[in-house]
């Protein structure tokens, strides 16, 4: 995701070109064809590398980007407005080298945003054929069903995915969201999978960061609970050890079994080999209860309003559960 020149907007540094060819490269021989990006990561110099990257691949891949981050100075270099959105795109397609986008999502809600523009755009980008599938990318699950609900009724192309940030350290989405995208079969995109790094145990509670890390690099980590977070990467690396495997690799594998598209990012081969090789890492089940156990927040079923319509649904034979929904999500 993160692959360009300069430091994405205080995310951490990416790469330059060599070193993305031979990422790229690796990916396309593993079979991994979903590549991720967004117009505001590095100036836009990350959709450039990697267009410049894929450019012998473009019929074997799918490309995601992203609208709404500042692409400039302008007040108007921002947003989900029409005009921007426009200019967006083609700009996107351009540095991407490609005369569509696979994946284009709204990266974010943007309340000063006319939301019957947002839609109308975005159709009419499809009707166009410069994009073949809208998404969402850090959406509430009432935004999405709020626009869901409009482009079923006109007949528009339904949003068939939504990017969250999800992994041990951050199971928020596991109350709403993800219901919300296993009942509307729309696909759970995964970003930011270690979390920063953190769950890949290059970090130690109140010791520096070592340099060459995205924090270390004068990043940000996502948000995170840190009376709790700490303890998560302490169990991660206790698994790790006991499995002979990197903690990073152990993270990946939790959310691997879910079923869900997760982004993987590296700068370089070795750390992408890792990253790739835990898929083939099978967690002891005992070892995933522990895993879920220290990440776990609320009992889904103890929050309101679910545990009252599990109890007024308690007898139904017929329609959604949502509680029965969500224990099908292999996190609980």
């Amino acid at each position: 995701m993160t692959i360009g020149d300069k430091t994405v907007r205080n995310v951490g540094t990416g790469v330059g070109q060599e070193v993305s060819d031979k990422l790229i490269k690796l990916c396309i021989d593993k079979g991994i064809n979903l590549f991720d990006t967004a117009d505001a990561y590095d100036g836009g110099n990350s959709e450039v590398v990697l267009g410049k990257s894929l450019k012998d691949y473009r019929s074997q891949v799918l490309i995601a980007t992203k609208v709404r981050g500042r692409t400039g100075t302008g007040i108007n270099e921002r947003g989900l407005s029409r005009r921007h959105m426009m200019i967006g795109l083609r700009n996107s397609m351009e540095r991407l080298r490609t005369d569509w986008i696979d994946i284009y999502q709204y990266h974010g809600w943007d309340f000063q945003a006319n939301v019957e523009e947002m839609i109308q755009t975005m159709q009419f980008f499809v009707d166009q054929g410069l994009v073949i599938y809208p998404a969402f990318s850090n959406f509430t699950a009432w935004q999405m069903a709020y626009i869901q609900g409009i482009v079923k009724e006109r007949g528009y192309a339904k949003y068939q995915s939504a990017q969250v940030n999800y992994n041990l350290m951050s199971r928020d989405v596991e109350y709403e969201t993800i219901p919300f995208l296993k009942y509307s079969k729309m696909t759970l995109i995964s970003w930011s999978p270690l979390h920063g790094g953190l769950l890949g145990g290059k970090y130690r509670k109140g010791e520096e960061a070592p340099p060459g890390t995205r924090l270390g690099d004068g990043g940000y980590l996502p948000v995170f609970d840190e009376g709790k977070g700490w303890a998560i990467v302490n169990e991660v690396k206790r698994i790790a050890d006991e499995l002979g495997v990197k903690p990073s690799q152990v993270a990946l594998s939790w959310l691997a079994e879910k079923n869900i598209v997760i982004l993987i990012s590296a700068r370089n081969i070795e750390h992408l080999k890792e990253d790739i090789d835990s898929i083939d890492i099978v967690l002891k089940r005992e070892q995933v209860d522990r895993l879920n156990k220290i990440s776990q927040r609320m009992s889904f079923e103890l929050i309101y309003p679910n545990w009252i319509i599990n109890k007024q649904n308690k007898h139904s034979t017929e329609g959604f559960n949502i509680v029965e929904a969500f224990r099908d999500n292999p996190s609980v």
